[in-house]
């Protein structure tokens, strides 16, 4: 081989070498999940636009296109319990519930993606997401994760994301990512009564969504009547503690 052949295989091989260097290199593994990381500088993610937006409610029972019944969520098998009843959508009291006191927050929201039972998609796409201990493996870390929901007027509300839904469980790549909602209706998100009536839709509107921080949720009543539940959860507890202290007491016969 001539000095010209093996001018021309030194350089072959270097631009082997740089392209290998390349694509093992962070910059060529950037994923969707980095970005939304480097997306949060104003603590909210980015939002998922013209969403077909459903409404359900804690223990709605089953529908014709959904085997959930409301009584327990995807995170807590005593859902309606905890929140002293099931959130009847007609029967109310401005935002709240017109038979009981709610012991937790009544503005609460359903998006599709359990990172509990598919950890693997988690991983990929959820930004805050850590690998749990075998004693947190079954606690969600999407959770009581607020969300900001816009109406087609401009008006916003906030709200809990408490459950999975609507539809599906699986889909991370809408939740955190590009993809868009297309099963059936192609509802994306479900929102609560007291979320339905802040913002006035009537179950099938199209509303903008995001997923923000704590630190830059507003004062409203979404803090107000979360604030009030903890405080009627709290007082339950204790009414429920003194109650089994008296059971254990024995009183003298007269």
């Amino acid at each position: 081989m001539n000095w010209r052949g093996r001018l021309k295989d030194c350089k072959t091989k270097y631009l082997f070498f740089i392209f290998m260097l390349f694509i093992s290199s962070p910059l060529f593994s950037y994923s969707y999940k980095d970005y939304l990381k480097t997306e949060n500088r104003d603590h909210a993610y980015p939002w998922h636009r013209n969403i077909v937006t459903t409404v359900f409610w804690i223990g709605e029972g089953r529908t014709a296109i959904s085997a959930a019944n409301g009584v327990a969520s995807a995170w807590d098998v005593h859902w309606a319990k905890n929140y002293g009843g099931a959130d009847d959508p007609i029967k109310r009291i401005g935002f709240l519930p017109r038979r009981f006191a709610a012991t937790l927050n009544p503005f609460y929201v359903a998006l599709p993606f359990n990172d509990v039972a598919y950890p693997d998609l988690a991983r990929k796409w959820v930004p805050w997401y850590k690998v749990p201990s075998a004693a947190n493996r079954f606690v969600s870390q999407c959770k009581g994760k607020w969300v900001e929901i816009r109406s087609r007027r401009g008006k916003v509300a906030f709200a809990q994301w408490e459950d999975v839904g609507p539809l599906r469980s699986d889909h991370a790549s809408y939740v955190f990512g590009p993809d868009r909602p297309h099963d059936y209706n192609q509802a994306g998100l479900d929102v609560s009564p007291a979320v339905r009536d802040y913002l006035g839709l009537t179950g099938m509107d199209l509303t903008d969504w995001r997923i923000v921080d704590d630190c830059v949720v507003p004062p409203g009543p979404w803090i107000k009547y979360g604030e009030q539940a903890i405080i009627y959860s709290a007082i339950k507890a204790r009414e429920k503690e003194a109650s089994s202290r008296w059971k254990t007491v024995d009183f003298p016969i007269q």
